[in-house]
């Protein structure tokens, strides 16, 4: 820990230097190594989320297991419908801020087996799933949820004066301005909302350099959105290698976690 408290201090002091396509190719070397495992896992926790979904709103009447297709459709499109009201839209909030937290945990494996690819180690399903079972892993569900619930609240009242769109570049800025939060937990060790406030101090030191390099890798993430799940599942991995990989650049990443 002493190592990093100097390696935050020179950062406050000096700043730091990264180039965005640098952290693109290094990056990518993670990504091959890494990509098999994470779309697997990935594809693996959206069916889980879609089959407790689904059982739920069948057990809850929200959906008739024995309705046809075509009912189901409608069910589904009512209940679309429905979720944008009081009180189905506090109950979907809800479930949908805990849901972000339990795959932020997900995530944080995912910054593990990035590690292990940058020291030339085979990754390791278990090491996926390492932090549901570890106290990090619940530091990082209590801090994504102070997040997300400041996300919604901020969202929820800027909807209300009809601000849509600076909804989304708050909460666009809160994702750059938090970027570092998970790894500081997990490879540096942070209590929750130590990591928050030094996530935030490391970026605003340079800002630029890190929203162009995100910037820059969203625009190529979001071509997986073209064709659905299967793009997604190629391209998100691959966000995932750049957070590690900028991380591990301007902090950098701390072998003693292990």
């Amino acid at each position: 820990m002493n190592n990093l408290k100097q390696i935050l201090q020179n950062i406050n002091e000096n700043g730091y230097l990264i180039q965005p396509f640098g952290v693109m190719k290094e990056a990518f070397e993670y990504y091959k190594k890494t990509l098999l495992l994470t779309a697997t896992t990935m594809l693996l926790f959206i069916f889980s989320a879609s089959f407790i979904g689904s059982f739920t709103m069948i057990q809850t009447g929200l959906l008739d297991a024995t309705a046809t297709p075509e009912e189901i459709q409608s069910q589904l499109l009512d209940l679309i419908n429905q979720i944008t009201e009081p009180p189905l839209l506090f109950y979907y909030l809800a479930i949908t801020v805990i849901v972000n937290a339990i795959a932020s945990i997900l995530v944080a494996g995912y910054y593990k087996i990035n590690a292990e690819a940058a020291l030339n180690k085979t990754p390791s399903f278990l090491s996926v799933f390492k932090y549901f079972v570890s106290v990090k892993g619940l530091y990082i569900f209590i801090i994504q949820i102070f997040l997300n619930l400041a996300g919604v609240f901020i969202s929820t009242l800027l909807k209300e004066v009809n601000l849509e769109m600076v909804s989304v570049i708050i909460t666009w800025l809160i994702n750059i301005l938090t970027v570092f939060t998970t790894p500081l937990i997990i490879f540096g060790k942070m209590s929750p909302f130590m990591a928050l406030k030094t996530s935030i101090n490391v970026v605003n030191k340079q800002p630029i350099p890190i929203m162009l390099t995100l910037i820059l890798n969203y625009f190529l993430a979001s071509s997986g959105l073209f064709l659905f799940l299967i793009g997604v599942l190629f391209t998100v991995p691959y966000l995932f290698s750049v957070y590690f990989t900028l991380y591990k650049q301007i902090i950098g990443y701390n072998i003693e976690e292990n």
